[in-house]
């Protein structure tokens, strides 16, 4: 579990507020706009005013609950994936995440980053119901004469996405411990080096003068 840390602490609710803001930016959208889009998969409308308030809650205003079918219609009408609006902000913003049980204090951002992509102790279960959802009944042809044909199972490859989630979770990992892909390389690139020398100064010791 991530250490606690006593800064500037977000609820998830406000980092999905804040993830609504981002989405109608980066779609080029105003307000009115966005509400119209969200407006078939919401049920109703959000007034210019309601979408203000949701925008302004996780910079001091009112904190807006948000509940699991309003999660799923965001992900519909902004045409993004449930977990983009439960990512904390870039790490240089310095946000925590606030739960109950951080007791006024907040949690590493990748509390909520385990939450969405995952994590070797949670997978396993995840990928079993991902199995057992998508695997369908047997199917059978029966011809004319009389012959059955058992025609197998169909289930659609499911673990991709699973493989694709962990991928994800390496790279955030990856990044908080040695920067980005390249400058992994370099370092790791630069340890072998290292380790190379040591072992050859090493070997050099051992050898009788």
């Amino acid at each position: 579990m991530p250490r606690r840390r006593n800064k500037n602490a977000w609820t998830p609710n406000q980092i999905v507020a804040y993830r609504i803001h981002e989405a109608r930016r980066m779609r080029g959208w105003t307000q009115e706009q966005a509400a119209a889009e969200l407006e078939p998969y919401l049920g109703a409308k959000l007034s210019t005013a309601s979408f203000s308030a949701i925008e302004r809650s996780f910079a001091g205003g009112r904190i807006r609950q948000f509940n699991a079918d309003e999660i799923l219609a965001l992900s519909r009408g902004f045409r993004l994936p449930i977990g983009w609006f439960f990512t904390p902000p870039p790490v240089f913003e310095k946000i925590d995440i606030s739960t109950p049980d951080a007791k006024g204090g907040g949690w590493e951002p990748l509390l909520l980053i385990d939450a969405i992509l995952g994590n070797p102790d949670t997978l396993p279960e995840w990928e079993e119901a991902l199995r057992l959802w998508s695997v369908s009944p047997g199917r059978m042809r029966i011809y004319d004469d009389g012959r059955i044909e058992d025609l197998g199972r169909e289930m659609e490859d499911v673990h991709d996405g699973i493989d694709t989630f962990v991928k994800a979770r390496a790279r955030v990992r990856l990044g908080e411990l040695l920067g980005d892909v390249d400058q992994a390389k370099e370092v790791l690139a630069g340890l072998a080096d290292l380790l190379g020398e040591l072992d050859d100064v090493l070997t050099d010791a051992d050898e009788p003068t």
